[in-house]
């Protein structure tokens, strides 16, 4: 799989980008609000740049739904829904289990999962009528690490410390480094 293919999507402008986190947070908000005694697990991939879908990219991700759904085996999910948008890939999921035990399982599938790191596994909550998000730092656990130097991710996103080619090709080795991994067990 080379970069041209992970990458050969449609190309979407901020504006559109923006108005899909507005819409993503109306969404949280709408289904926790409705479902009052479920935590939300919403699914989205850490996809730099403009293009944030392609055949590629959505097999993986169908690949992650079908680990989640493993992972939550043992629990009843009250309410899912998966979304190929262009703006990128969203599944949401609700279910009775508690907020920390979702995001526990959710960071245990990040850290076992090689390709966990490309997700953003989101469990939230609504707190006083708020959209609440449950953090690794809630559960006293170090932040993420960026793909390309291993730094905390959020500091290296909001310095832009990274050209988005580094950080593709980055999420190309890692994607090919399992590959080769899963084929030579």
């Amino acid at each position: 799989m080379s970069n041209d293919d992970l990458f050969a999507g449609e190309k979407i402008s901020l504006e559109e980008m923006m108005e899909a986190r507005e819409q993503r947070s109306f969404q949280h908000f709408s289904l926790l609000k409705e479902n009052t005694d479920t935590n939300l697990l919403s699914v989205t991939m850490n996809i730099p740049g403009p293009i944030k879908t392609s055949p590629q990219l959505l097999a993986l991700f169908e690949e992650m739904i079908a680990v989640v759904q493993v992972k939550l085996a043992d629990q009843v999910i009250s309410y899912d829904i998966y979304l190929p948008l262009k703006t990128g890939a969203e599944y949401y999921l609700l279910t009775n289990l508690s907020a920390t035990s979702l995001k526990e399982r959710m960071i245990a599938l990040e850290t076992e999962d090689p390709l966990g790191r490309l997700f953003d596994l989101d469990v939230l909550t609504l707190a006083d009528g708020h959209l609440q998000s449950i953090s690794r730092q809630d559960l006293g656990l170090p932040t993420r690490r960026c793909y390309v130097c291993s730094e905390d991710a959020k500091v290296c996103g909001r310095s832009r410390k990274h050209s988005v080619e580094e950080m593709q090709k980055a999420i190309q080795q890692i994607i090919a480094s399992t590959i080769s991994h899963t084929k030579e067990e």
